[in-house]
């Protein structure tokens, strides 16, 4: 595991009794995990009652804290202050859904569920386990893993930009949109050295013909690489074509591909990234 984790700690509470139903801890750091459960519920309860607002999150010097919850269930995570936000939500709330498709069916049963638990941790052992490979999987792991992993990331992110490349414009546009795209990318280039040999034409970005067995190149380098060139892409796309050739290719080219693949987009956090981007 890498000593730069985003995930630092997870914890399911049982949102009337503020009991701690699962904890787990992913740092290094010490962190009194029964102990501040209470605390978090408490804080919860406070800020929606005090204010109607629900608690989103709260920042501390090196640290943030997420929430997620509903009528019965309280989830919170502690990330690093690096982490991305949006991608830390998305994973507290496939938790949420997944701990109430496996446990709590609805929200009466939730009551009766926990109503009858005796605070035993075997109770919910697995789903620990669960959220143990969950996390491991989001972190960097082995090198083949990670190989695997960022070859399938590549994939994705090749489909993207072929299917932006593929806005109805004539010749002469298109031709300026590879030039103008290409000096967009310079900078990237860099900051990420890479990006320089990745062939930009009119059939997209290869970024297939990235290198990643080399070992040279690490999976959040690459990550953050091709988030950046997304957002570069959309933006200078959006500002050489007209209007109705930029929103024809979101919805003609783009928006079929991201819902046949939704599953892997969510899997390597991309979605967030292509609605901001685009829309």
């Amino acid at each position: 595991m890498s000593n730069k984790r985003s995930i630092l700690g997870v914890w399911i509470i049982e949102r009337s009794s503020g009991r701690n139903i699962i904890a787990r801890s992913y740092s290094e750091v010490q962190i009194e995990m029964d102990l501040i459960a209470p605390f978090l519920s408490a804080t919860h309860t406070f800020i929606d009652r005090a204010s109607r607002e629900s608690l989103r999150t709260i920042d501390t010097e090196n640290s943030r804290y997420v929430w997620d919850a509903n009528e019965c269930l309280l989830m919170v995570m502690v990330v690093s202050n690096l982490a991305r936000l949006s991608h830390m939500r998305f994973v507290l709330e496939y938790i949420m859904r997944e701990f109430m498709q496996q446990y709590l069916q609805d929200v009466t049963d939730c009551v009766t569920v926990l109503n009858e638990w005796q605070g035993s941790p075997e109770t919910f052992r697995e789903f620990g386990q669960f959220l143990d490979e969950i996390v491991s999987q989001y972190e960097v792991t082995d090198e083949a893993l990670l190989i695997g992993k960022a070859m399938d990331c590549l994939e994705v992110y090749n489909h993207i930009f072929r299917a932006t490349m593929q806005v109805n414009v004539d010749i002469s546009t298109k031709t300026k949109l590879v030039d103008a795209l290409k000096e967009s990318i310079r900078p990237l280039c860099e900051q990420y050295p890479f990006l320089e040999n990745v062939p930009i034409d009119e059939a997209g970005i290869e970024v297939l013909n990235i290198n990643i067995l080399s070992g040279e190149i690490s999976y959040r380098h690459l990550r953050d690489a091709l988030e950046k060139m997304l957002q570069v892409v959309a933006s200078t796309t959006k500002r050489n074509v007209d209007v109705s050739a930029f929103r024809n290719m979101i919805f003609d080219s783009l928006m079929p591909y991201v819902k046949r693949d939704m599953l892997r987009l969510q899997t390597y956090f991309i979605l967030d990234d292509v609605v901001n981007s685009f829309f």
